[in-house]
């Protein structure tokens, strides 16, 4: 007798095109678990639709019958917010035939797209524009713009640009009930109240599917110079920082930071990338400045270079004479993450912090990883807005059983601290499956209510991602 879930599945199944579904279970293999593999889930059904007119009929169906669905874009994301549950209840919807790009607008500064197209799409298309489109990460080839609005992705570039929702104009969603709401607009002003597009951004696909989304450009860099700079402590980097801000401000686009651990895991699994400075110093900086026009920003990071080391604030200071040198000092920062999934295990936190409590937090942080060695602790991340990413890997000698009896200790003592100092325990990778707890905890009681309420309100079946930031 087949059981009523399967029978509401094989009725949706039936009522679609067979060419936006699958239930082969090698395809759905990698759609089912987050990509460090630390979670994984079960579904029997991969719906994947070309437009919205799809989206729609998926979700009117599912919500009549109340199946839940998991949205997916890149599944680059670290909390497991695209992952499914264990009970294999849920079917999964992934945006990645959606990839067309709609409209370019030069002259309006803005491009149109659908939510599945890839961020390095993306930006390679406002290239060809002569525009610039900021959003930067190291998943680009892989993350979605749909995704990256779901999460409210930060980035390398979020000290010029913002976060993400800085960068849309607007955005089409497919609500629970399987209406659209659609905010894109060909107009600058529309003062109507409260601006609904900013519920969908962050809610990491909770309250509806975005579907389409329209985003900002900006004017082609003309002039891009970029230094990487050494120093012995934290404190003379934020010094560093102050001094940049003061000099460039308008030219500032990022300030990447990492220590002498990160760049041996970078000389550990990637031999090819040179090594800085033959990595003798305890700190270092990367420092991006963007210019619009020709201005000489050579003079104005040496100028910056120069006074730093007259003072005594940095000790040396590398501008790449070539592109060749300048990706390869890039790549010290951008591996990072993977460099350190290659090593092993590790106790990840993505933190944000008031930039003058930075060196206290570092201070007193230490004090809770007595179990571990200074080279264990891996500290690196945007500087400049104060989030960091410090991850505290697995001792070698250490069993694998101590370190997961640890993990959760050392999570709730650092960000216990963060909080106090009146920081974020998630900076920008969202919540999804593995940070509710901590959502709860350290969000007031009536900002919580207030979005809790909102997805109640919106999604009433509780079909839009269960299980997710909220329950």
């Amino acid at each position: 007798m087949m059981k009523p879930m399967s029978n509401k599945i094989k009725k949706l199944k039936d009522k679609l095109n067979k060419t936006i579904w699958t239930d082969n279970i090698e395809k759905l293999k990698s759609h089912l678990y987050e990509q460090r593999g630390n979670i994984q889930g079960k579904s029997s059904l991969l719906m994947l639709p070309k437009n919205t007119e799809d989206v729609v009929k998926i979700v009117k169906f599912c919500n009549k019958n109340k199946i839940s669905i998991v949205p997916q874009g890149g599944r680059t994301g670290l909390c497991g917010g695209t992952v499914p549950n264990k009970n294999g209840k849920e079917i999964l919807l992934s945006t990645e035939k959606m990839d067309k790009v709609i409209e370019v607008s030069k002259d309006g500064f803005y491009m149109i797209v659908q939510a599945g197209c890839s961020l390095s799409l993306i930006k390679k298309i406002a290239i060809e524009n002569n525009r610039y489109f900021p959003l930067s990460l190291p998943s680009e080839g892989s993350c979605t713009i749909g995704g990256n609005i779901s999460t409210n992705a930060g980035g390398a570039s979020v000290l010029k640009y913002g976060m993400t929702k800085e960068l849309v104009e607007g955005i089409e969603v497919v609500l629970p009930n399987g209406e659209i709401l659609n905010s894109i607009k060909n107009i600058e002003k529309d003062n109507r109240s409260f601006d609904l597009k900013y519920l969908h951004i962050g809610s990491e696909g909770t309250l509806g599917i975005i579907t389409k989304v329209k985003i900002r450009l900006f004017p082609e860099i003309k002039k891009k110079v970029m230094a990487i700079i050494a120093t012995d402590t934290i404190n003379n980097l934020i010094k560093f920082l102050n001094i940049t801000k003061n000099e460039c401000y308008e030219y500032f686009s990022a300030f990447e930071i990492n220590t002498n651990i990160g760049l041996n895991l970078i000389n550990k699994f990637y031999k090819n990338i040179p090594i800085p400075f033959d990595n003798q110093y305890s700190w270092y900086a990367i420092v991006e400045l963007f210019s619009y026009d020709n201005v000489n920003l050579e003079k104005k990071i040496s100028s910056v270079i120069s006074q730093s080391i007259k003072n005594q604030i940095i000790f040396d200071a590398i501008i790449p004479q070539n592109l060749k040198q300048y990706n390869n000092i890039w790549k010290t920062r951008e591996l990072l993450s993977e460099a350190q999934k290659l090593n092993g295990k590790s106790i990840k936190h993505d933190i944000s912090i008031p930039i003058e409590k930075i060196p206290l937090f570092l201070k007193k942080a230490k004090v809770y990883l007595s179990d571990f060695s200074k080279n264990n602790i891996l500290t690196f991340g945007h500087l400049a807005e104060g989030n960091l990413h410090y991850n505290i890997s697995k001792p070698k000698t250490m069993p694998m059983s101590v370190f997961n009896k640890l993990h959760k200790k050392v999570n709730s003592n650092i960000f216990n601290l963060v909080h106090d100092l009146g920081g974020s325990f998630s900076a920008e990778h969202g919540i999804g499956l593995i940070k509710k707890k901590e959502f709860k905890k350290y969000t007031s009681k009536e900002e919580f209510l207030i979005k809790y309420n909102l997805k109640k309100l919106l999604d009433p079946n509780n079909i839009m991602n269960p299980g997710k930031i909220f329950n």
